[in-house]
């Protein structure tokens, strides 16, 4: 395991003071101000918007305030190239104001925005990562990128490039704080993979991508996706090591759309997974080495659970119509609350999937909902209470 090598950013970190907005009070429900059960739309009501990855919250950490995007470019194809704004709203949803101009980028999971503290926010548009304050002022320069990872934590993001050394893709640590890069490990420190699962027509390694990055809970480990075999036949696995570089899980092949469920164990819907039960892609929780320990919810997709893990959101599998938002109470297989949030035309070819998350209060579910032919928007929802047993 190669060391950490640091790499110091020279541009100075100036973090934004006092930025005048409309004062927010923190003591008051922003909640109480919408009906359980009824979606509402976040962003403008001519334009596209979206959120950020499945499972990131658009919530600033406090959650007083949300994240999105409005896209100004009409979408023809899944992969256009488009411009948009980042802005941020009150979680009441009132004063909306623009934070920074976007250049290039997918609709697939938007600039896969993220918070890194209550003042700053990070996102990936045209190969960059960026961090700005709320006022779009750069907080530590530019980092060119492959991918980024899904959330911030303790004011550290994660993303994958490919090293100029070595030609690997590498995963890297930037502490937002000060401008300091590590390098934590690439892909060679995951070659045991091949041998661990007999795999005959894997990619050469500096092929191999690595992907999807997303720290434990408590930020100590470090899970990912590893694109190890070529063209449809890619059958990317799911990895985690400490983020020191120990204890290497080769899980297998991954479930779909992952995350962390606590420090020791991962979550996400059953496609693939040797574990002795059906892959009916239902919500599902293993140990690090792919060991059944629970099933959390129906079949779906994108999962997104609450902090507190009692609640699970999910939509439709690939190729559904029309795609169906789900909530479920965990342990439940069936849905107590559901929206029909769009076509498969607009979600599945056009690639605005559906990537709900929670709040940070565990009280709403964030998502993409079709609001005409090739047209998604941001939305959110305050759950309604679930029905008593």
């Amino acid at each position: 395991m190669k060391n950490f090598r640091k790499y110091a950013l020279f541009l100075p970190i100036l973090f934004f003071g006092a930025f005048q907005c409309e004062k927010i009070n923190l003591d008051e429900d922003p909640n109480l101000n919408f009906e359980p059960g009824e979606p509402v739309r976040v962003g403008p009501e001519d334009y596209n918007s979206t959120f950020s990855y499945y499972n990131t919250s658009p919530e600033s950490p406090d959650g007083t305030m949300i994240s999105y995007v409005k896209i100004l470019t009409p979408q023809r194809n899944r992969y256009d190239d488009l411009s948009g704004e980042l802005w941020v709203c009150n979680a009441d949803l009132t004063n909306h104001r623009m934070i920074v101009e976007l250049e290039n980028f997918q609709v697939h999971n938007g600039v896969n925005t993220q918070w890194v503290d209550n003042k700053t926010i990070a996102y990936f548009d045209d190969g960059y990562i960026n961090v700005v304050n709320l006022k779009g002022k750069e907080q530590v320069p530019a980092m060119q990128a492959e991918s980024i990872g899904h959330a911030p934590y303790d004011e550290k993001i994660l993303f994958s490039n490919i090293s100029e050394e070595t030609n690997y893709w590498t995963i890297y640590e930037c502490d937002i704080s000060n401008g300091e890069i590590a390098e934590i490990a690439d892909a060679s420190t995951f070659k045991g993979i091949v041998d661990h699962f007999s795999i005959v027509d894997y990619r050469k390694m500096t092929d191999w991508k690595i992907i999807h990055l997303i720290y434990s809970p408590d930020g100590s480990k470090i899970a990912m996706r590893i694109d190890i075999r070529p063209g449809g036949n890619k059958n990317p696995h799911l990895v985690t090591m400490n983020k020191d570089g120990g204890d290497i899980h080769f899980f297998g092949p991954k479930p779909m759309h992952f995350a962390w469920y606590d420090n020791e164990s991962i979550m996400g819907h059953d496609n693939q997974i040797n574990d002795r039960k059906t892959n009916d892609k239902s919500a599902r929780r293993w140990t690090l080495d792919a060991e059944f320990i629970e099933t959390l919810a129906g079949p779906g997709n994108h999962l997104a659970a609450s902090s507190s893990r009692e609640l699970i959101a999910s939509e439709s599998w690939y190729g559904k119509d029309p795609v169906v938002l789900k909530i479920f109470k965990k342990g439940e297989t069936k849905q107590f609350w559901f929206d029909y949030v769009g076509d498969d035309i607009t979600v599945w070819e056009m690639g605005n999937h559906v990537n709900p998350s929670f709040s940070r209060d565990g009280k709403r579910v964030y998502y993409h909902k079709n609001v005409g032919p090739r047209q998604s928007q941001a939305y959110m929802v305050v759950i309604p209470e679930i029905p008593s047993e």
